[in-house]
């Protein structure tokens, strides 16, 4: 008999539990997949989602949490929302670039200042606009949670400036904008899975890679990665998103507890991101990784050549969103 691995046993719990139907049936049942650990950041959001959602529904909704991609990494995750079997996930602006390439400009290095700045752009027309765009591809937008402000790692050397980034493979999500950030901070951007990168890190096929902090520490990166680099480059904004199908067949009363439930959800969750940030650099230290912090300034210059080049390619659409982010700094 073959022994099963871990991914293909949390597939099998998966789909025992979508199998399991209680005995009396709620009226939907809504299922929610991410790709990261039980007590990540994110997942605190989905399970306050469920909470929620439960609560106001009186038990007519029945919500599943799926996490450590039960369901399947990110793209396959999109797709099934927009295919219809999947009611709810979230993916990265930049991230959704594969439908929207325009979105893919929201993930210019350095384009924000900190989280509450990018809160201030998202909770605005910004967040109206990105709706617009994002619905016209099978999903509804329904709010903004937060995916963090992204540091580097990797298992080779110190990194203070762009002269340490030369020559190591980092891995990036695959997004255009995003990947040509951290190529122009001098690595070699290397776009994978984030379910495949532990692995990757550990079999030296990529030297690092970066996130937040949460997802470094959770994901226990420590334990492959000897350094930790404070770049700050990139602040991403996760796009709590339900298949636009299944969105339609909801009655109005259950699509507005969902929708308010997302966006009461977004604050406990942008909570204990900012919770996780003010405790986690202490932990991963204590855990070997030696910290430095590069100046940002060296950086930011780098990638500033991506703002021309976004305007180039997507016109008026790029120019407009830029100018609302420097309009809320």
């Amino acid at each position: 008999m073959k022994k099963l691995t871990l991914k293909s046993s949390l597939l099998a719990t998966a789909m025992i539990s979508l199998m399991a139907v209680p005995a009396v049936a709620a009226d939907l049942v809504l299922k929610i997949g991410t790709v990261v650990s039980g007590d990540h950041p994110e997942n605190v959001g989905a399970r306050e989602i469920e909470r929620l959602v439960e609560e106001r529904s009186g038990g007519a909704i029945d919500v599943r949490v799926f996490t450590d991609s039960q369901l399947g990494n990110q793209r396959e995750m999109v797709e099934q929302l927009r295919g219809g079997t999947l009611e709810m996930t979230w993916v990265t602006t930049g991230f959704f670039g594969s439908w929207v390439p325009v979105m893919g400009a929201l993930e210019i290095g350095y384009l924000f200042d900190d989280r509450e700045h990018s809160f201030r752009a998202f909770d605005g027309p910004l967040g109206d606009e990105v709706a617009d765009k994002v619905n016209e591809h099978g999903v509804e937008l329904l709010g903004f949670f937060e995916a963090g402000m992204r540091h580097l790692t990797n298992s080779a050397r110190p990194v203070n400036g762009p002269d340490d980034m030369k020559g190591l493979k980092i891995r990036t999500p695959r997004s255009n904008y995003h990947l040509k950030s951290v190529e122009l901070m001098g690595a070699n951007a290397t776009p994978m899975a984030f379910s495949e990168l532990y692995t990757a890190m550990e079999q030296h096929v990529v030297d690092g890679q970066e996130n937040p902090l949460s997802n470094i520490y959770n994901a226990k990166f420590s334990e492959v990665n000897d350094h930790l680099a404070m770049t700050g480059h990139l602040h991403l904004t996760h796009m709590v998103m339900y298949s636009g199908d299944l969105w339609d067949d909801l009655s109005e009363e259950h699509q507005e507890i969902i929708r308010g439930a997302v966006a009461d959800a977004a604050v406990v969750q942008r909570a204990k991101v900012a919770a996780d940030d003010a405790g986690l650099l202490a932990e991963l230290e204590a855990q070997g990784m030696q910290v430095t912090y590069p100046d940002r300034a060296a950086f930011q210059a780098l990638t500033a050549p991506l703002r021309d080049e976004a305007i180039s390619e997507f016109g008026e659409d790029a120019q407009r969103w830029l100018d609302m982010i420097d309009s809320v700094r």
